[in-house]
């Protein structure tokens, strides 16, 4: 063979080796980290966002050509410096971090998200320093804690019950609402309220029963989550009939509806995601086609993973995001995405999406927007 020949084929062979390993490179799947309780007293929580996220990245590996996804689901059991940890480990690889849970959690993600200049997409948490302009690397979703109490109180307002009382759970979560309705209530000066907290690590709710039913409440709004709203709220019918009770769109959940069965009173939640039952919009339809497959009950907290891994998945294929760089210049840059029928913006204030609608709790532990 002449040298000229060999000398062809040797060039052949390396380049066909550099188009194979670029289309290797190309094809291989982008890293994703899914940060959440799945042990502990919130393992039901972690396990049904991480259930419809995986099934959400399944869909889009199956349809998304080049740009896979690997998600790499990990257990912080809802401990802040455990959530740090993971994700600092992971924070090398991972183009994003998505759908942390709570305040706890989410916080602390949320410092490793900005060190590493790693978007933070879609937290399930409504803490202020989550969105707006400092939260530089996080992409809040939800609608955030201040809208949720707007909504309650607006309601209440316009209803004309004037005496509202108003319990705390003592803790970062209590506190993070209970900051929001103090910016908030000078807005709402023919409200009487009166605002007591209780401490989330004890049982006894007598001291905070019997506090707030001193004020005579036409209105009870429980900045608490579900297991110590429905105990609360068991104490309370036992000894009085309960006023109107309004609850934080966390609590809207089987949980509540099934510790609360049969419960004849009148009792509203915020929702910060359309009904996960009706089927009005094509998000809401792509979300129930895909709980189903997955035979995962629909549920509000499965429909906010829903669109948070749905935002993902769509900003990687639209982007052809190969680095959290790319993701996050994408995410950045969209001003009113419709996500089919639910809106976020990041281009402006970085606020999300302003969603929230209510919800009534029925008789038959149903949910009715």
């Amino acid at each position: 063979m002449s040298r000229v020949i060999r000398n062809a084929t040797a060039w052949a062979v390396v380049s066909l080796l550099a188009l194979s390993s670029a289309h290797a490179q190309n094809n291989k799947a982008l890293t994703v980290a899914q940060i959440v309780p799945l042990s502990g007293p919130l393992a039901n929580v972690g396990k049904e966002i991480s259930q419809i996220s995986e099934a959400v990245i399944a869909e889009h590996n199956r349809t998304a050509g080049a740009v896979r996804l690997n998600l790499k689901t990990l257990d912080d059991g809802n401990n802040a410096d455990q959530s740090a940890q993971l994700a600092q480990g992971v924070a090398n690889e991972a183009v994003a971090l998505l759908s942390c849970f709570g305040t706890t959690g989410c916080l602390a993600q949320q410092k490793v998200s900005e060190a590493w200049q790693l978007p933070l997409i879609g937290p399930i948490a409504g803490a202020a320093t989550l969105r707006g302009p400092n939260a530089k690397h996080t992409f809040a979703v939800r609608a955030s804690a201040a809208q949720e109490v707007q909504r309650l109180l607006g309601f209440v307002s316009a209803m004309g019950l004037t005496r509202v009382g108003v319990a705390v759970q003592d803790d970062g979560f209590g506190r993070a609402y209970a900051a929001e309705l103090d910016k908030l209530q000078a807005g709402f000066p023919q409200l009487q309220v009166k605002r007591l907290v209780f401490d989330p690590k004890g049982s006894d709710y007598q001291p905070l029963i019997q506090g707030l039913r001193a004020g005579k409440p036409h209105a009870l709004i429980l900045l608490a989550n579900a297991s110590h709203s429905t105990a609360l709220l068991n104490a309370w019918k036992a000894q009085d009939n309960l006023p109107f009770v309004l609850n934080l769109a966390g609590q809207a959940n089987a949980l509540f509806a099934g510790r609360m069965q049969g419960y004849t009173g009148t009792a509203a939640f915020v929702t910060v995601v359309p009904s996960p039952w009706e089927s009005r919009t094509p998000l809401q339809r792509d979300y129930q086609r895909l709980a189903q497959e997955a035979k995962l009950p629909p549920s509000y907290l499965g429909f906010e993973a829903f669109i948070n891994a749905r935002l993902l998945t769509q900003a990687v294929q639209k982007a052809q995001a190969s680095n959290a760089r790319d993701l996050h210049k994408h995410l950045e840059a969209q001003r009113n995405l419709d996500l089919g029928g639910y809106t976020v913006s990041y281009a402006d204030r970085r606020l999300g999406s302003t969603f929230t609608d209510l919800s009534l709790l029925r008789k038959d532990g149903s949910f009715k927007h």
